[in-house]
């Protein structure tokens, strides 16, 4: 059976790109800090407003390092976490990519092998932002 063109088109693999932009996110700056969707914001502003010290993309995580494999050089797997605080880590994730299951388990991994303590959340929706907010406040308290 010989194919088109066309249906050439239509089964031809997606090529990967980087996914800096996030599925269905807007983005938006905030005291001059350029968060890539509208739940980090909010994210953001509650921390603030519950005087909750938290850094937004400044901890780079180094999950898998660079290694050679068959002669070819493989670089490492970082992973930066929205928001860093003193014993948390918060990912906002409304809709995550197919990628971002594997790098969370990684990333606990990481933390695990290394024997780092964070209590990480994972909040999809404002709901779980304000219980995340909540938790981490009893902790503090406690």
């Amino acid at each position: 059976m010989r194919h088109t063109p066309k249906f050439y088109k239509m089964i031809k693999k997606k090529k990967q790109t980087k996914n800096k932009k996030v599925r269905n996110a807007t983005a938006k700056t905030v005291d001059g800090i350029n968060f890539k969707s509208k739940l980090e914001v909010y994210c953001y502003e509650q921390l603030k407003e519950n005087k909750i010290k938290a850094e937004y993309e400044n901890h780079k995580f180094e999950i898998l390092p660079p290694f050679e494999y068959d002669g070819k050089k493989i670089r490492k797997m970082t992973y930066t976490p929205d928001f860093v605080g003193k014993d948390f880590v918060i990912e906002c994730k409304g809709n995550p990519n197919d990628a971002f299951p594997l790098r969370w388990k990684i990333f606990k991994y990481y933390l695990y092998k290394n024997n780092i303590k964070y209590n990480l959340y994972l909040p999809r929706s404002k709901k779980q932002v304000n219980e995340t907010i909540e938790k981490i406040k009893y902790n503090e308290n406690n």
